[in-house]
């Protein structure tokens, strides 16, 4: 079921930034996506197996747990998880700067 569109990385943006208020610091949210997108940036292997469609999910959760499982709060492990389970994992620079909007 594909629950994600390309249209609505501003609802996730705005989704993730209700939980962050409620449930952790929205700042800390900000600054992990902006290292994840950071990581993915400087790191093309890494980009490129995380976004190719024909790597399970299995086998993305677990290069994700193995690059930021100890440093990212369970919301943002939680966004990658949903990326990942709906293969869409590239919208994640759109869904940064639109959360990165929310904050200001």
């Amino acid at each position: 079921m594909d629950i994600i569109n390309t249209e609505n990385h501003e609802t996730l943006a705005q989704a993730l930034f209700s939980i962050a208020v409620e449930h952790w610091h929205p700042p800390t949210v900000n600054y992990e996506l902006a290292e994840i997108d950071s990581i993915l940036s400087a790191h093309t292997l890494l980009r490129r197996a995380l976004y190719n469609s024909r790597i399970s999910a299995f086998e993305k959760r677990e290069i994700i747990t193995d690059v930021f499982g100890n440093i990212l709060s369970p919301i943002s492990l939680g966004l990658l998880d949903l990326l990942i389970e709906e293969n869409k994992l590239h919208m994640l620079g759109k869904i940064f700067k639109s959360y990165r909007g929310l904050l200001k």
